[in-house]
C-alpha cells in the first residue's frame, strides 16, 4: 500500500446519500406487536397461557364506548380510530365516513375471529408461526430502540450545524438571477416598429405607447402576452418554461443592463427585453442554508449515534463469538480484507472493512481496513463526516500505525474543496 500525504483518490466525489434513517414506526403498531408477541417463547417452554391480549388499542386506559364484542374481546371507539390510523395512507380513504367506519369495524371483527381460532388451535406452537412471532418481536424491538431509544431527538445542534456550515461554506450559495419581461416578434421589421413605439412612449409619457400596450399589440407569444411579457426570474442558462427556446433566452439576456434593451435575435425570433431586477450570486447565509445543512448532516449524525451506542453496548453486555466465528477460526483477517476490497457495493465494502477492525482489532490489517473504509466513505458518501469518524478511530486506536499521518492529514483537510476536487497541479502539491 502506497502511503502519501494526500487523499487516496482525488477524483471528484461521487455523491451517494446514505439511507440510514429507519422507517418511522407507529406507536400503536409498536405496542400492539409487543403485547401480541410477548410470552410466546415462555408459553412454549413452560406451558403458560399464550399472551395475545389485548388485540387492539395501545394499553392506555380506554373509557370510550364499546362498539362490538367478539367472545370476550371488546372493540371500542378508540380501538376503531386507532385501527384506521394504523392503515397505509393509500387505504385510509376506504374507511372514510360512516360506511367506511362500518367496513373497518367489520375487518376488526373478522380479525378477532381469526385470532380466536388460531389461539384455540394453539397455532402459535407451529414452528413457522412461532418463528414469525419471534422475528416480529425482534424486528419491532430493534426498530423501537433505533427510532425511539436512540434517534427520537437525535439531531445536530445549532453549534454543530454552524461549524459544518463554516467548513463547507463554498457549497452554499445563491445563484445569480435576473427578472425579465419580453416582447417576442417574428421579424426584424416588427421588432424595429415595436421598439420605436416604446421609445416614443418613454419620451412622450403617452400610455398608448407604454410597455403593456406595445406588448399587447406586437408580441406573438400568447403565453407571456397574458402576463404583459413577464418571463419571470431566471439564471444564466435556466430553462424558461414559457418560451420555446427558454435556455437560449436566459443565456442571451442574463448580462443585459437594467431597463429596456433594443431588439435582439434569439434563435429564430426577435425579442425586446426589459430587465427589471437583478440579484448577484453570493454565499448563502447560515439561516438560508440551515435546512439543507440539517438534511445533509442528519444521516451521518444518526449513524454516529447508532455506532456509538453499539460500541458502548458491546462493552456493557459483552459479546463473544464461538465456533468458526471465534477469534482465530474461520476466515482470516487477510481473507476478509481481500474480499472487502473486491466488493463493488460501497456501503457493503465499508461495513466489511469496519467489521474486520471490530472482530480482529489486533490484526495487522485492522488499521489498513479503517483507512480504506474512511476513504471509501469520503469519496462516495454525501456526508464526509462518516469517513472522518472512521479515520479518527484509526488515529485513536492505532496511534503507532504508519497510516496515522495520512489519516490525520485527510481529517484536517477533507472540507477544503481543493483537496477533494483539485483543479491544478498546485492543488495536488499543497
Amino acid at each position: 500500500m502506497v502511503r502519501v500525504r494526500r487523499p487516496v483518490s482525488l477524483r471528484p466525489v461521487r455523491l451517494r446519500p446514505v439511507s440510514l434513517r429507519p422507517v418511522l414506526l407507529s406507536v400503536v403498531a409498536l405496542v400492539v406487536t409487543l403485547v401480541a408477541t410477548a410470552g410466546c417463547q415462555q408459553q412454549q417452554q413452560t406451558g403458560a397461557g399464550f399472551g395475545w391480549k389485548p388485540l387492539f388499542g395501545d394499553l392506555a386506559k380506554d373509557t370510550s364506548p364499546v362498539l362490538a364484542r367478539v367472545g370476550d374481546i371488546e372493540i371500542t371507539q378508540a380501538d376503531l380510530e386507532q385501527f384506521i390510523d394504523e392503515q397505509p395512507e393509500r387505504l385510509k380513504g376506504d374507511f372514510a365516513g360512516p360506511e367506511g367506519e362500518r367496513v373497518a369495524l367489520r375487518r376488526m371483527i373478522e380479525q378477532s375471529l381469526m385470532v380466536l381460532g388460531a389461539v384455540d388451535r394453539k397455532l402459535y406452537n407451529d414452528p413457522l408461526v412461532a418463528r414469525s412471532l419471534v422475528m416480529q418481536r425482534r424486528l419491532t424491538l430493534d426498530k423501537a430502540m433505533r427510532q425511539f431509544g436512540l434517534l427520537k431527538d437525535a439531531k445536530p445542534s445549532e453549534a454543530q450545524m454552524k461549524e459544518y456550515y463554516e467548513s463547507n461554506i463554498s457549497r452554499y450559495h445563491q445563484q445569480g438571477l435576473v427578472r425579465a419581461r419580453h416582447i417576442e416578434l417574428a421579424t426584424k421589421a416588427d421588432a424595429d416598429r415595436a421598439w420605436a413605439r416604446l421609445q416614443k412612449g418613454v419620451a412622450s409619457k403617452d400610455r398608448a405607447d407604454d410597455w403593456e400596450h406595445v406588448c399587447e399589440d406586437f408580441s406573438i407569444n400568447e403565453k407571456t402576452k397574458k402576463l404583459s411579457g413577464d418571463a419571470g426570474w431566471m439564471g444564466d442558462g435556466t430553462a424558461v418554461p414559457l418560451l420555446d427556446d427558454g435556455m437560449g433566452f436566459s443565456k442571451a439576456v442574463f448580462n443585459m443592463p437594467i431597463g429596456f434593451n433594443p431588439p435582439i435575435r434569439i434563435g429564430d425570433r426577435w425579442h425586446i427585453v426589459q430587465i427589471s431586477h437583478r440579484e448577484f450570486e453570493r454565499n448563502s447565509s447560515f439561516d438560508e442554508a440551515k435546512d439543507a445543512i440539517r438534511n445533509e448532516m442528519l444521516p451521518g449524525f444518526q449513524d454516529a449515534v447508532i455506532k456509538d451506542y453499539l460500541k458502548t453496548a458491546r462493552a456493557k453486555y459483552g459479546v463473544k463469538t464461538e465456533g468458526r466465528f471465534a477469534p482465530g477460526e474461520g476466515m482470516t483477517p487477510e481473507q476478509l480484507f481481500e474480499r472487502a476490497k473486491l466488493n463493488k457495493d460501497v456501503l457493503r465494502r465499508i461495513d466489511m472493512l469496519t467489521m474486520l477492525a471490530d472482530d480482529f482489532p489486533e490484526s495487522d490489517r485492522a488499521d489498513d481496513a479503517l483507512f480504506l473504509a474512511g476513504n471509501a466513505a469520503i469519496e462516495n458518501l454525501e456526508d464526509v463526516s462518516v469517513g472522518q469518524r472512521i479515520l479518527m478511530r484509526l488515529v485513536a486506536e492505532y496511534p503507532k500505525s504508519e497510516l496515522v499521518a495520512d489519516a490525520q492529514f485527510i481529517i484536517d483537510n477533507v472540507n477544503d474543496p481543493k483537496f477533494r476536487n483539485p483543479t491544478s497541479i498546485e492543488d495536488l502539491k499543497r
